[in-house]
């Protein structure tokens, strides 16, 4: 029996687990797995998530228009870094006559809802051979019947009878059969429906308990005793620290597949490519931004963000972005959270010794030796943002802005101290406080305001400035295109995090100059000068432009010909404007350029209509009064178009939620980009 489910990850697999318990038929034999399907399967499980014989990383960006995007993904392998024991657990088995060894490498991972099939091939051109979906969702059920047996063994009930996980190993094979065949199941249909949509046991009628038992109440007990046993094994409130790893392993299996390719052991360093499904985006709820960005004079800029994750084993990652040429790239900053792990934890530890030490006098000595090993991490972390933010402002200078702050002043000990004191954790504040620790200092910390109450306002104020998020800027010359390279910390702060750094790349398209908005300027100056140009010649001068007077016999004798031309020169004046589709970039950009060129065509369309159908010298002049006001209000408008621009390209920080707030700042206002890209479930 196959559960139709949906194919993205879900927030509590265990919880499809039980449903499947629930909805499954108690099977009569356990799953028919081998050893050697098992230990490939945790071989490929461990190699998928980690990528430790992925040295270098890049993806190649092409955005198709404000709602799509293609990728394409080249990887450095190096076979030297899997282990001995791995290579038994993946290598390929041997075809007759062909000697050498071959070895099942998994390189990325990507999401079930891609359907689009992925081809690699190597530096040469040749397509590299691929472990098929059915193959590496069997050995992933084996990994995980395997596991769910060493996680009964070593659990502290299993040696004492009469317990749920007893019962499970020794007694009652069919309940630990069915959960087997439950994970089996969830990894291979891929994750159930979300709520609101019905499942299979949505339709399963209860039974009517039966007075003699039978076999309705056997498989009653099979079920209730396989629910007694995840709870047992994995506790809602997760009190064994089982849970969470099992969980996420569980998620990861059943909503993302792993590419694996064939390689030959004799070559261990390979060079691979593929272009991986089209990535969609989507559109953060911002009703009245794009109200304003479609009605109001202001220039606009399409903003994009691309999440991804890099694995932390990774050295350096190449992120390069390409749009339509007759679009310029703004801004481009790669954000991770390389060091967020080390952050939390420092900030972790400057909360639990505020803890301790509040409401009884601290010990001097002990609390000054907290507070040192505190104040080394916080330095290095200073230095570290104090590279980024110099290497940000290099960036901004090369398109003649100015970054606030930019001349920051020197600041004694006790201003650094105090200021930290109060929660200001600033990067240059903190700058401040690293020169001052590397120049010996900082040698008496328990003495002054940071032993006191002032260390919650400083974890705050580490947590309140994403610390933890670096950056990365663009080095591309190219207007219509842009490169981030992001390589690993040479000391890594934190050594022991198997997690996936999470990326953020924030990429602001404008239309710079020549731009639309110069072309329709000038057309709404000429088609002002023609409707000027008309009124003279019908009123004989230029005061009915301010005069309230009505000039006698301003009615053309000749309709025909004004109406000819004030359809035909707007008609030939816009068919000679670029207005692209509103679906691409360059039609988002240019959205409220193509309203007012719009509106100036219908002021003249609106006057020709005047000038044939009204026949009163009071009409026509009113007509043109008005339609000359109308023009001159859509030339303001283009002229704080100018301005805007201006104002908008010499902004030194993008606005964004997803920058970290030591670069943006803790006051300015983040607005909600155009198009998000999430590939963070392709590794």
């Amino acid at each position: 029996m196959r559960v139709p489910g949906r194919l993205t990850g879900v927030p509590d697999p265990l919880r499809d687990l039980r449903a499947l318990v629930e909805t499954l038929p108690v099977p009569s034999a356990p799953p028919t797995y081998t050893q050697r399907e098992a230990a490939l399967g945790l071989a490929l499980l461990d190699l998928s998530l980690r990528l430790e014989h992925v040295p270098r990383v890049a993806e190649h960006l092409t955005l198709i228009d404000r709602g799509h995007m293609t990728r394409s993904v080249s990887v450095d392998v190096d076979l030297h870094a899997i282990t001995d024991a791995q290579r038994r657990r993946i290598a390929a088995p041997t075809e007759p006559g062909r000697h050498g060894t071959s070895l099942w490498i998994p390189v990325s991972r990507y999401s079930r809802s891609d359907l689009a099939p992925v081809v690699v091939k190597d530096s040469t051109g040749e397509v590299v051979p691929r472990f098929t979906h059915r193959d590496s969702d069997r050995v992933t059920a084996a990994a995980f019947v395997r596991l769910l047996a060493m996680l009964i063994d070593a659990h502290r009930d299993v040696t004492i009878r009469d317990t749920v996980v007893h019962k499970l190993r020794h007694t009652h094979q069919r309940s630990r059969w069915l959960v087997e065949a439950a994970l089996a199941e969830l990894v291979t249909a891929g994750s159930l429906p979300e709520a609101g949509v019905r499942t299979p046991l949505d339709y399963a009628r209860p039974l009517p308990p039966s007075p003699g038992g039978g076999r309705e109440a056997d498989a009653r007990a099979v079920r209730d005793l396989a629910l007694a046993g995840l709870e047992e094994l994995w506790p809602a409130d997760g009190r064994n620290g089982i849970r969470l790893p099992f969980a996420h392993l569980l998620s990861l299996a059943c909503s993302q597949y792993m590419l694996i390719v064939l390689l030959d052991a004799a070559q261990p360093r390979r060079f691979l490519m593929w272009d991986a499904p089209l990535l969609p985006g989507r559109r953060p709820r911002a009703p009245l931004q794009r109200i304003a960005q479609s009605v109001l004079p202001v220039n606009r800029e399409f903003v994009v963000e691309y999440e991804t994750a890099i694995p932390r084993s990774v050295g350096a990652y190449h992120l390069t972005v390409e749009v339509n040429e007759e679009v310029s790239v703004r801004r481009f900053v790669l954000s991770s959270d390389v060091d967020d792990d080390f952050v939390r934890a420092l900030t972790e530890d400057v909360e639990m010794l505020a803890e301790a030490n509040a409401g009884q006098a601290p010990h001097r000595k002990l609390l000054e030796l907290e507070l040192q090993g505190i104040a080394s991490r916080l330095a290095e972390i200073g230095r570290r943002r104090l590279t980024d933010l110099t290497s940000y402002r290099h960036y901004v200078a090369e398109r003649r802005a100015a970054l606030p702050g930019a001349q920051p002043r020197s600041m004694s000990g006790d201003e650094v101290v105090a200021a930290l004191g109060r929660g200001d954790c600033s990067v240059p504040v903190l700058a401040a406080f690293a020169a001052h620790y590397a120049a010996d200092g900082m040698r008496h910390l328990a003495r002054g305001p940071l032993a006191g109450a002032a260390l919650p306002a400083l974890a705050a104020g580490i947590r309140d400035y994403q610390l933890g998020h670096d950056i990365t800027t663009d080095n591309d010359p190219r207007e219509h295109g842009a490169h981030a390279h992001w390589r690993r910390p040479s000391v890594d702060l934190s050594p022991h995090s198997t997690q996936p750094v999470r990326a953020v790349a924030y990429l602001s398209l404008a239309d710079e100059a020549p731009a639309l908005i110069e072309s329709i300027t000038r057309m709404v100056a000429g088609l002002a000068l023609v409707v000027l140009g008309i009124g003279t010649l019908l009123t004989g001068g230029l005061a009915w432009l301010w005069s309230a007077a009505i000039t006698p016999h301003s009615v053309p004798e000749q309709a025909d010909a004004v109406v000819a031309v004030l359809l035909l020169v707007p008609g030939l004046l816009i068919a000679r404007l670029d207005l692209p589709g509103t679906n691409s970039v360059l039609g988002q950009l240019r959205q409220f350029q193509r309203s007012l060129a719009i509106a100036s065509v219908a002021v003249t369309t609106g006057l020709a209509i005047a000038a044939g159908a009204v026949h009163t010298d009071r009409g026509i002049t009113r007509a043109f009064q008005l339609g000359i006001a109308v023009l001159g209000l859509i030339l303001l408008c283009c002229l704080v178009e100018f301005v805007a621009r201006r104002a908008r390209r010499r902004s030194p920080v993008p606005r964004s939620a997803r920058l970290p707030r030591w670069l943006r700042g803790t006051q300015r206002r983040a607005y909600a980009p155009d198009a998000v890209f999430d590939a963070r479930g392709e590794v």
